[in-house]
């Protein structure tokens, strides 16, 4: 979910790779075969593990190192774009979520306080980026 808040955002596109392919990995310091999807599992295991990934956060962390080694849309699960669509559309055109609050699933509320919070992480990177504090 934070990475597909984060490739959302930031748009990025032209990753396409076809397995088996070589890549640098961000973790090993050395170019690595991937050969399958588990390949790149790993690798963003790896990735979480690491100490700057805490100081980062998950979704910038993610987001730049995967477009490092890989597509980094094939490791996203249709429902994450699904839940992104759903968000936009309560906050841009005031969708109600359901009826009354009882009838939101607190998975749903989970998810869309985690796209805030990206999308925060997102706009605080863009202006810094931009140099505007």
């Amino acid at each position: 979910m934070r990475l597909a808040t984060w490739l959302s955002y930031l748009n990025p596109n032209g990753y396409t790779r076809n397995y088996p392919y070589t890549a640098q990995s961000p973790t090993l310091y050395k170019r690595v075969e991937y050969t399958c999807e588990n390949d790149l599992i790993d690798e963003v295991d790896r990735i979480l593990a690491e100490p700057q990934t805490k100081k980062h956060g998950t979704g910038q962390s993610l987001y730049f190192q995967t477009l490092l080694f890989c597509n980094p849309y094939v490791l996203i699960p249709e429902w994450c774009w699904d839940m992104l669509e759903d968000y936009n559309a309560c906050k841009k055109f005031n969708v109600p979520l359901a009826n009354n609050l009882e009838e939101v699933s607190v998975w749903m509320l989970d998810c869309f306080h985690t796209i805030e919070a990206e999308i925060n992480n997102c706009t605080k990177y863009q202006r810094d980026k931009d140099g505007k504090r």
